[in-house]
């Protein structure tokens, strides 16, 4: 029988938060900015922790450099492949030593483990990171992501592990510093900040913009528009790339006078989980009834709200009568943020088979705030339905990969817009590019030709939207490239971009544009061939991350496994509309369980596991609320081979709580026992241990090889450290290892080729 625990309150385990401060410094110079973030880490308790903390950056971000500083000394970072990096944490953490590891844990998201910080140490953690930005019309949005908000799904599916899994804090008051150099012709362009107050100075021809108050909570994103100048011009750049040149050419080019409409086919859909609460969902409302009205007879629509499911307002897209549209209206008004957990695949996916029109292209606005796990099967989806899909992403703290990615991979557009800027004009504007004229063929001209070029076509043109083009060349670049575009109608629109060595704004050359050029590579080339191109260029990649060690003098190392310290996010501002929390009821079928929390009537979030034991953490005020999810040991489930060991694997995880700093302490076989190791093992390890083989000693050659085993995927983070930090102190004879060796590889050969009933050696 399948068991789910309700969720439940639990105390806050730790009282004092290891991320002391966070400080960003930020330059804009043309489309191209550069940030540092300074995160301090403090060990304010007894022991030894592990501080681990996972952030956004913005999806395009491109680390330049990683830097710590602890006890007057600094080191600088390496980025490896990702296996031998956390190989070299790990070994750093378990030999005492203090250690920093960068990962890309989704695309957007990355964790920081600052480990075996000493009581009372301050670390200081430094990373640079370059992107490239994009006019949208007469508009160029700088913005920096301060939190992840709750997301709807498995993580654990997309290859998190369990402490890189946001946890979430409503008391916790996380602030961070800002400032904004911005310089050239921008620095004479109209600002707005739309998600935080600002103050605006002016010295030497710099823009300098910072946080009122000197810091804002981390609850959600930084936003700065920044209206295009009078005078901004076409931007080409070029620098050396090791005994290549690499140019940049950065096109925002104009189509001819609007024409004629011509009749089209566009679906709706629009986003009614809990976490649009809120302004989000109100003002997507007021944007969707003006597109409604904006449909003439001839168009073809339908309208689709989802949440943990979804509602077609018709069953297949039917022509934009009034009867139709007014049919529309009623629907909208009837709108809310209510419909559960964002199951956004599902949505999609009835979206696509409510038809098309024969002769009409087939286009689909997507209104949500990507609040999702594990998405790239929706991306798929997308791409393989033959839609174009415009999204808008709304909120706060949205989800800036998912929406982007979904509509870059379908040829259509993305709009970012957060509750305080215009989103119901920015939403109907957004719905215009679906009405832009389409060029019939797009060429990138140089007056040299370069080895490669990325992108290698140039597939989609939205008016007044920057198009970035790379070109590597031999020696010296080409000094011109030219946008040439073929319209529908026969004309011919060119924009030309002249290609400085400087930029041409400061007369310094960009040191980082082969770095953020190669970058741009990554997504064309396969696995084996993006890592090497990733370790070249010390790129943090999902097949890298960045790993540094910092080697202590014997008497400073630690003794123990740090305690692990996660970094609680600040719930994103707004979201959901929270004013209290219940929790709701637990649905078990078909050995998943799947349990919901709700705010204020709305859900929080579903999540579902197979045959696994999971946690979820949201931290309310003072205390954490945990859904615990615990499975029968005696029942089966699918694809899933029963273990001797998995009662002793459990023990072991329970007994040694990775929120403790802890060394193994397990020194008799009797002990494994009560943990939970099988009477017979027990037996047989009895029966080897002599004068030779202390008891000890073997207890430590079992767990170890048990690790490595079969069956050490069950083991926790901090258990396997335990293990394998002993297994360094302690000597076995060579006769006892082949004795436990053939032991448990022995049960595992047994119960494969058994019916599965029972075990034995």
């Amino acid at each position: 029988m399948n068991t789910a625990t309700a969720a439940v309150l639990e105390p806050i385990d730790e009282a004092r938060i290891a991320l002391e401060s966070v400080d960003i410094q930020a330059g804009l110079r043309g489309l191209m900015s550069e940030v540092e973030v300074t995160q301090t880490y403090r060990n304010l308790e007894s022991h030894n922790v592990e501080a681990v903390y996972t952030f956004p950056l913005p999806l395009d971000a491109v680390l330049l450099e990683l830097t710590l500083e602890l006890n007057g000394k600094k080191l600088q970072g390496k980025v490896e492949p990702k296996t031998e990096a956390e190989e070299k944490y790990e070994q750093a953490i378990e030999d005492g030593d203090s250690a920093i590891l960068l990962q890309n844990v989704e695309p957007g998201i990355f964790t920081m483990n600052v480990g075996n910080i000493q009581p009372n140490e301050q670390a200081t953690v430094r990373f640079r990171h370059a992107q490239l930005h994009h006019w949208r019309g007469d508009s160029l949005r700088f913005h920096l992501p301060t939190t992840i908000a709750p997301r709807y799904g498995d993580p654990f599916a997309s290859g998190m592990a369990a402490h890189q899994v946001p946890t979430y804090v409503l008391s916790v008051d996380h602030g961070f510093s800002l400032a904004v150099l911005i310089e050239g012709d921008l620095a004479q362009a109209n600002f707005e900040c739309p998600s935080h107050p600002i103050i605006v100075s002016m010295s030497a021809e710099v823009r300098k913009i910072s946080l009122s108050g000197g810091s804002a909570l981390m609850d959600r994103d930084f936003v700065l528009n920044v209206k295009k100048p009078p005078l901004s011009k076409v931007e080409g750049w070029w620098t050396q790339d090791e005994k290549e040149s690499v140019a940049l050419a950065s096109f925002h080019p104009e189509f001819p006078e609007h024409f004629h409409h011509s009749p089209r086919c566009v679906k709706f859909v629009v986003d009614c989980s809990g976490s649009m609460g809120g302004a989000s969902i109100g003002q997507a409302k007021s944007a969707l009834r003006e597109i409604i009205s904006l449909l003439n007879p001839n168009d073809h629509f339908n309208l689709i709200k989802f949440g943990t499911g979804f509602e077609m307002l018709f069953h297949e897209t039917v022509a934009a009568s009034k009867e139709n549209t007014k049919a529309a209206a009623f629907f909208l008004d009837h709108f809310d943020a209510d419909m559960g957990g964002t199951e956004l695949g599902k949505a999609l996916k009835a979206s696509y088979r409510c038809g098309s029109v024969k002769g009409l292209p087939t286009d689909l606005m997507l209104i949500t705030d990507g609040h999702v796990w594990n998405s790239e099967e929706d991306v798929a989806a997308a791409q393989a339905s033959g839609h174009r899909i415009f999204t808008v992403g709304v909120g706060s703290a949205v989800s800036e990969a998912f929406v982007r990615r979904i509509a870059e991979t379908t040829s259509g557009a993305c709009e970012l817009v957060s509750p305080r800027e215009n989103m119901s004009e920015c939403i109907v504007r957004h719905f215009m590019r679906i009405d832009q004229r389409r060029a019939s063929s797009v060429r990138i001209e140089w007056t040299k030709t370069p080895i490669r070029q990325f992108p290698a076509e140039v597939d989609t043109v939205y008016a007044g939207d920057t198009i970035h083009v790379f070109g590597w060349f031999r020696g010296r670049p080409a000094d011109n490239a030219r946008l040439v575009m073929t319209c529908e109608d026969g004309r011919t629109v060119t924009q030309e971009a002249p290609i400085s060595k400087e930029h041409m704004d400061s007369g310094k050359p960009l040191s980082s544009l082969p770095r953020i050029a190669s970058y741009s590579r990554l997504q064309t080339l396969g696995g084996t061939e993006a890592a090497k191109l990733a370790e070249r260029y010390q790129l943090v990649t999902e097949h890298t991350s960045c790993v540094l060690a910092y080697e202590r003098d014997e008497d400073e190392k630690s003794s123990d496994i740090p305690a692990l310290r996660t970094v609680p996010q600040v719930l994103a501002h707004g979201w959901g509309e929270i004013t209290h929390i219940r929790e709701s009821s637990n649905v078990v079928y078909s050995g998943r369980i799947e349990a919901d929390l709700a705010f204020a009537g709305k859900t929080f979030a579903s999540s579902q596991f197979i045959g696994k034991k999971r946690r979820n953490r949201i931290d309310l005020s003072d205390r954490i609320i945990t859904t615990q999810f615990s499975l029968d040991p005696s029942a089966s489930y699918p694809g899933e081979a029963p273990s001797r060991f998995e009662r002793l694997i459990e023990g072991l995880n329970n007994r040694y709580s990775d929120r403790t700093a802890a060394h193994l302490d397990i020194g008799k076989v009797d002990q494994l026992t009560v943990i939970g190791l099988d009477r017979e093992t027990r037996n047989r390890l009895m029966e080897i241990v002599d004068k030779d083989c202390t008891e000890a000693n073997l207890v430590v050659c079992f767990l170890t090889h048990l690790l490595n085993s079969e069956f050490g995927d069950g083991l926790s983070r901090h258990a396997r450290r335990m293990i394998r930090k002993a297994s360094r102190q302690h000597a076995v004879p060579e006769a006892a290892i082949g004795i436990v060796t053939g032991l448990i590889d022995g049960c595992y050969w047994f119960w494969a080729k058994s019916d599965g009933n029972g075990f034995s050696v």
